[in-house]
C-alpha cells in the first residue's frame, strides 16, 4: 500500500498545487498588509472537479460539493467548512476530498455519493416538472390575461368578437390538449376539430357579446370552467371510442406502470437489504463482546470492525430510500385505485345518461363532465409520482450494482457461532448478565415536568400522550445511545418503550438502558452525535440534522447545483467602437429651455386667437393666404352607412360697391342644390 499512496499523493499535489501556489504566491507580496483572502466551497469544489478529471475521474458537481463541505480540519476538530476558508487550507481541504473520493472500496464516500446521486436524481426530476408545469401556466395565464382585458369597440364588432373566439380556442388547445395542460398549443388537426366540436358545442358563436359584458374575473372564472368541461368531454370521447386523441388512456398507464410488480419488487429489496442491516449489527455486537472460550478460528480485527461500521451506514442509507420510496408508492397507489375507480363510475353513469339520445340538458352533463376533468388529472398527478418513484427505484438499483457491500467471512464465521436465545433465536449478550433492570416508570412524564420547565427530559408514552402515534421522531427514528456508547453503531430504536423529548427532539432508545442514560445526561450525548457526524459525515443526511451543520446541508448543495450544469472555464472578449454614434436623432431636439417656454407661450396665445376680416374698397374679392389660421379638427369618425340632408343654402352680398355711386343695398340669394 505505501507505493501506491506515495505516487497517489504525488499525483494529487502535482493537480492542484498550480491552481492553488499561484494564489498564494500572489499573496505572499501582501501578508504583512493585509489577510489572505477567503474562497468559497463552490470555487474549491469547482478546483476538485479538475483535479479529478485531471487523473481520469468524473466526479458530480453535488457530490464534490458534498465531499469538500464535510472535510474535517484536524486542528479545530470540526469541517473546514464552518468557518472562512482561506487560501492556505485551500490545497489542505481540496488534497483530502480527492484522496477521499479516489481511494478505492472507502464505504463513507460511497454512501455520501448515493446521497448525493439520489438527491439530485430526485431534485433534478422535480425541478423538470415543476419547470414544463410553469411553462404551461404562462402559456395559459397569457391567453387568459389577454381575454380577461378584450374591449370590443361596440356590439356589433364582429371581426373583434371573431378574435375573441379565436383566442379562446387556442386556450382550449392550450389546456386540454393534455391534463395538466402544454406551453404549445397540439397541431394534430383531429385534436384541433375535436376541441372546436367540442367549443362550439358548450359555447357557441351567439354567446360572445353576452361573455364580452361580463368583468375581467368573470370571464377568466367562465374559462377555467369552461376547459374542464371540454376536457371532460374528450375524456368521455376517448372512453367512447370517438376520440380523445393525444391523451394518456387508463390501459396505457396501467400497464405501462405495473404497479404490483413494482411494489412486490420494492417488498422483495427491503426485506434483502433489512436482512443484511441486521447480519452487519448483529456481527458487529458478537465482534465487540465475543462469548468466552469460542472456538473462534480466525475473529475479526478491529479494522474490519470499523469497515463494517461504515458498511452498516451504507445499507441503513440505501434501506431509508427504499422505505421512502414504498411508502410513497403505496400511498399513491391506493389513491390512484381510488381516482380511477370514481373516474370509471363517472364515465359510465355518464353513458347511460346520454345513451343513443341526441341531445341532453346541460344542466345534467356540464357538472358530469367538469367532475370527470377533474377526477381525470388527479389520477394523472398520481401516475407521475409513480413514474417518478420508479426511475428512482431503477437508479437505486443501478447504485447497487455499482456498490453493494456483504458481511466479510470472518464476520460471518463469528455470527454463525454466536449463541442465541432458544426463545425468539436473538443473540444472547454476555454484558447484559448482571445488570439490574432500570424501572422506566421513575422518569418524569408531561404531567411530572410541568414544574421544572422543558430543560428536562420527558418520556412520553401511549397511555400519557394522546397523541403519541403522530409523534415526529428525530434522527429518523435511530437509537443515538447506541451510536454515540459503540463507536458509530446505528441500530433503530423502540418507541414501545416511549419516547424522550428534550430540547424539542423526539428520540427513541434500543434499549431500556439507554433510555435511562440519556435522560440522566442528554446533553452528553446530543455532543456526542455532532462527534459521530464529523466522523462519519454521511450520518449527517442519514439522521436528518440539517440545520446543526446548515453549511454541510445535502438539500442546500443540491439545490444549488441541480437543474444545469456550471462552466469550468470559459474564454469571453467583445469589441466596441471608439465612438458610438446614435442612431435615433432626432432633428426638431431643442435643448434651449428658454426657447421651448417661449414657443409653448406664442402656441398658447395663438389657440386664443380668433381671425376677423372687414370687407373694404381695397380688400374686396381679394384675400391674403399667409393671414388665414385653420384650426385641426380634434375629433373624426369614419362609418360604413353615410346620411344626411341637402338643405337650402343662403348667400348674401353687398350691392353698388363699385360703379357710379348709389345707395348701398344688401341682396339675398337662395340656392337649392
Amino acid at each position: 500500500l505505501k507505493p501506491f499512496g506515495f505516487q497517489f499523493a504525488i499525483d494529487i499535489g502535482a493537480c492542484v498545487a498550480p491552481r492553488v501556489l499561484l494564489k498564494g504566491s500572489q499573496a505572499c507580496g501582501h501578508r504583512a498588509s493585509a489577510s489572505m483572502g477567503l474562497v468559497s466551497v463552490q470555487q474549491i469544489s469547482k478546483e476538485l472537479i479538475v483535479a479529478c478529471r485531471a487523473l481520469g475521474h468524473v466526479l458530480p458537481e453535488a457530490l464534490a460539493t458534498l465531499v469538500v463541505s464535510t472535510v474535517v480540519n484536524p486542528t479545530a476538530g470540526a469541517f473546514y467548512a464552518e468557518r472562512p476558508i482561506d487560501e492556505n487550507d485551500t490545497r489542505a481541504v481540496i488534497e483530502e476530498a480527492a484522496k477521499a473520493i479516489l481511494t478505492p472500496d472507502q464505504p463513507g464516500i460511497h454512501c455520501l455519493r448515493l446521497q448525493a446521486s439520489y438527491e439530485h436524481a430526485f431534485a433534478e426530476i422535480e425541478q423538470a416538472s415543476t419547470k414544463q408545469q410553469q411553462e404551461a401556466k404562462d402559456a395559459q395565464d397569457r391567453a387568459v390575461k389577454w381575454i380577461a382585458g378584450f374591449h370590443a369597440k361596440f356590439d356589433q364588432d364582429f371581426e373583434t368578437l371573431s378574435g375573441l373566439y379565436k383566442k379562446i380556442f387556442q386556450f382550449l388547445l392550450l389546456r386540454c390538449t393534455s391534463p395538466e395542460g402544454v406551453a404549445r398549443a397540439s397541431q394534430d388537426q383531429a385534436v384541433e376539430r375535436e376541441v372546436a366540436a367540442a367549443l362550439e358545442s358548450v359555447f357557441p358563436r351567439v354567446g360572445l357579446r353576452a361573455f364580452a359584458a361580463l368583468t375581467g374575473a368573470e370571464r377568466a372564472a367562465q374559462l377555467q370552467e369552461l376547459a374542464g368541461i371540454v376536457l371532460g368531454i374528450r375524456v368521455f370521447n376517448q372512453h367512447s371510442s370517438k376520440g380523445g386523441g393525444g391523451l394518456p388512456s387508463f390501459a396505457a398507464m396501467q400497464a405501462q406502470l405495473n404497479i404490483d410488480e413494482f411494489l412486490a419488487s420494492l417488498q422483495r429489496e427491503i426485506d434483502e437489504v433489512n436482512e443484511v442491516c441486521k447480519q452487519f449489527a448483529d456481527a458487529i455486537v458478537v465482534a465487540r463482546s465475543p462469548p468466552k472460550g469460542g472456538p473462534w478460528d480466525k475473529p475479526p480485527s478491529e479494522a474490519e470492525v470499523q469497515q463494517n461500521r461504515r458498511d452498516l451506514l451504507y445499507h441503513r442509507q440505501y434501506l431509508c430510500y427504499l422505505l421512502i420510496l414504498q411508502e410513497d408508492a403505496a400511498a399513491s397507489s391506493e389513491r390512484l385505485t381510488s381516482a380511477f375507480a370514481t373516474l370509471r363510475e363517472d364515465l359510465q353513469s355518464l353513458e347511460a345518461l346520454v345513451g343513443g339520445r341526441v341531445s341532453v340538458p346541460k344542466e345534467h352533463v356540464y357538472p358530469r363532465f367538469d367532475s370527470i376533468a377533474r377526477g381525470y388529472r388527479t389520477a394523472y398527478q398520481e401516475v407521475q409520482v409513480l413514474q417518478v418513484r420508479s426511475k428512482l427505484f431503477g437508479m437505486l438499483q443501478e447504485l447497487r450494482r455499482s456498490y453493494f457491500p456483504q458481511l466479510p467471512a470472518a464476520s460471518a464465521d463469528l455470527l454463525a457461532k454466536a449463541p442465541r436465545r432458544p426463545e425468539d433465536g436473538q443473540l444472547f449478550h454476555q454484558e447484559d448478565e448482571g445488570e439490574e433492570p432500570v424501572d422506566l416508570e421513575v422518569l418524569p412524564g408531561p404531567m411530572g415536568a410541568e414544574g421544572e420547565g422543558m430543560s428536562s427530559p420527558v418520556r412520553l408514552t401511549l397511555d400519557n400522550t394522546p397523541d403519541f402515534l403522530q409523534i415526529p421522531l428525530d434522527f429518523q427514528g435511530f437509537c443515538i445511545h447506541t451510536l454515540v456508547t459503540q463507536n458509530g453503531l446505528l441500530v433503530p430504536g423502540d418507541p414501545t418503550m416511549g419516547v424522550v423529548k428534550y430540547a424539542g427532539r423526539y428520540c427513541v432508545f434500543a434499549t431500556d438502558r439507554g433510555l435511562a442514560d440519556f435522560c440522566g445526561n442528554p446533553d452528553r450525548f446530543l455532543s456526542g452525535v455532532r462527534e459521530a457526524c464529523y466522523k462519519h459525515p454521511e450520518l449527517i443526511h442519514l439522521l436528518r440534522i440539517h440545520e446543526d451543520f446548515p453549511r454541510a446541508s445535502l438539500f442546500a448543495i443540491v439545490q444549488g447545483t441541480a437543474g444545469g450544469h456550471s462552466v469550468q472555464q470559459a474564454d469571453v472578449s467583445t469589441d466596441t467602437p471608439l465612438h458610438f454614434q446614435e442612431s435615433n436623432i432626432d432633428k426638431n431636439y431643442e435643448w434651449n429651455e428658454w426657447k421651448l417656454r417661449r414657443e409653448a407661450l406664442h402656441m398658447a396665445d395663438i389657440k386664443r386667437k380668433a381671425t376677423s376680416t372687414t370687407q373694404t374698397a381695397l380688400s374686396h374679392l381679394r384675400r391674403e393666404t399667409e393671414s388665414q389660421v385653420y384650426l385641426p379638427k380634434d375629433v373624426a369618425t369614419n362609418t360604413t352607412t353615410s346620411k344626411g340632408t341637402n338643405p337650402p343654402r343662403l348667400k348674401k352680398y353687398h350691392r353698388f360697391l363699385r360703379g357710379e355711386p348709389q345707395p348701398l343695398q344688401v341682396a339675398e340669394i337662395k340656392f337649392d342644390l
